[in-house]
């Protein structure tokens, strides 16, 4: 397969389960809650606080999917070496989240926390970023991990933008049920990333 038409290749299946995977990760609906707490006193900058956030979580997403590689070959590291640390990343954020001990920062600046930590870590955090990195290659590929992250930063705009609304309707208990929900899919797929990186490793 030459480098274009791999570039262009689109798996409709594989599209649906990155986008779930990387839906999870990012986790909009449990931000919610630490979104509206951080804005509290200044609701009227919810907006433009959503907006900057996620322009700069896309941003980052974009760079390390295309430009991780780089970052690979300077270091010496392969792709099956960063599946298994991407995994053991993953694992720790989902463990973080179903143990309760994700970070809740009590920053109250609003030309800091669309920066940090809503942007980074709490969206595009090093689960996010190991995940686009591991989908820019094959079976993945560089068009499908672009059309994963624009949906996906499109969706958690969507939901932050929203967020009042949302929680209105699930409840605190309710954001923090389905942010331990969605943990378990993230630590599955922790594992069965650590799997194949092992399993390539020893096959190869």
């Amino acid at each position: 397969m030459s480098l274009l038409s791999s570039f262009f290749a689109f798996d409709l299946v594989l599209f649906v389960q990155s986008a779930v995977l990387l839906f999870s990760i990012l986790d909009p609906v449990g931000t919610v809650p630490i979104f509206l707490a951080l804005t509290e006193q200044q609701p009227g900058n919810r907006r433009q606080v959503v907006r900057q956030s996620v322009t700069l979580a896309a941003v980052i997403l974009y760079v390390f999917a295309y430009v991780g590689w780089l970052i690979f070959q300077a270091l010496g590291i392969t792709i099956n070496d960063f599946r298994i640390a991407g995994g053991i990343v993953l694992f720790v954020v989902a463990y973080d989240h179903l143990s309760g001990r994700e970070g809740q920062p009590r920053t109250t600046n609003i030309a800091e926390i669309a920066a940090f930590p809503l942007a980074t870590p709490l969206l595009a955090g090093p689960g996010a970023i190991s995940t686009v990195i591991i989908l820019a290659n094959p079976p993945y590929g560089p068009l499908l991990v672009f059309l994963v992250i624009t949906l996906n930063i499109i969706l958690t705009y969507l939901v932050l933008v929203r967020s009042e609304w949302i929680l209105k309707i699930l409840g605190d208990s309710g954001s923090r049920a389905l942010t331990r929900i969605t943990a378990l899919l993230i630590a599955a797929l922790a594992v069965a990333f650590v799997r194949q990186g092992v399993m390539n490793i020893l096959a190869g």
